[in-house]
């Protein structure tokens, strides 16, 4: 059950979340359509509930929306975690169904999209900065 696909900012990796299985793809691309020889890893396990969309800042940070835990995971280009933001109330029970984010273009301002279930809260957008700059849309390049 592939969820998130992104590719990196220079087009040569392509990263993708197994929701059901809670893993992170990392494939480095001879072209557009072939992996490298030996460029395919799993880089990161998730635990728990599972991983769902995803984004790529310009300098090749990977954002995983996670869904059941009211947190984005942050990776480097390889992959490694280097950081989370964890939603308001998730301690409580609130706000765990993170399903999606965006970065807006020239900025780090990362939104994310999260929906409180039978919590009682609704739906929330909220905002808070990532690591760096958000790529420009496909549209505007």
């Amino acid at each position: 059950m592939a969820n998130g696909v992104a590719l990196s900012p220079d087009g040569k990796v392509l990263w993708a979340t197994e929701f059901a299985r809670n893993l992170l793809h990392r494939v480095e691309l001879a072209n557009p359509t072939t992996p490298t020889p030996i460029g395919t890893a799993v880089p990161y396990h998730f635990t728990g509930p599972a991983p769902d969309s995803m984004r790529v800042d310009s300098d090749g940070n990977v954002y995983v929306a996670v869904y059941g835990q009211g947190r984005v995971l942050a990776f480097n280009r390889n992959g490694i975690p280097i950081g989370q933001v964890l939603l308001p109330g998730r301690g409580e029970g609130h706000n765990l169904r993170s399903t999606s984010l965006a970065l807006k273009p020239g900025t780090d301002e990362l939104f994310i999209v999260t929906n409180d279930g039978d919590g009682g809260q609704g739906s929330n957008i909220f905002h808070t900065r990532g690591f760096a700059k958000a790529l420009p849309l496909f549209s505007h390049r």
